[in-house]
């Protein structure tokens, strides 16, 4: 467990009291905390991200569809001469 602690925080600090201990020791789980939100958010983000990024290549695939030319003859679907023409 202490080579856990040990990741570049000052880890092995040595304090004169108790309650400069628990400072320390909240300052460290604080700064831990920190950076786990941090790569939460990134993944959050980044999730977000991939997933309206799909949703607007769903919805311009969808425009499209509807938007092309039905038939470029002037027939309808069923073969018959559109009257609108």
């Amino acid at each position: 467990m202490a080579d856990d602690m040990n990741n570049g925080n000052d880890a092995s600090r040595h304090y004169q009291d108790a309650m400069q201990a628990q400072l320390g020791e909240r300052v460290t789980n604080l700064g831990r905390r920190q950076t786990d939100l941090e790569a939460e958010m990134r993944s959050g983000f980044k999730q977000m991200e991939t997933a309206l990024s799909g949703l607007a290549n769903e919805t311009r695939s969808s425009i499209a569809a509807h938007c092309r030319p039905r038939s470029q003859s002037g027939t309808s679907h069923s073969g018959k001469r559109s009257a609108w023409r």
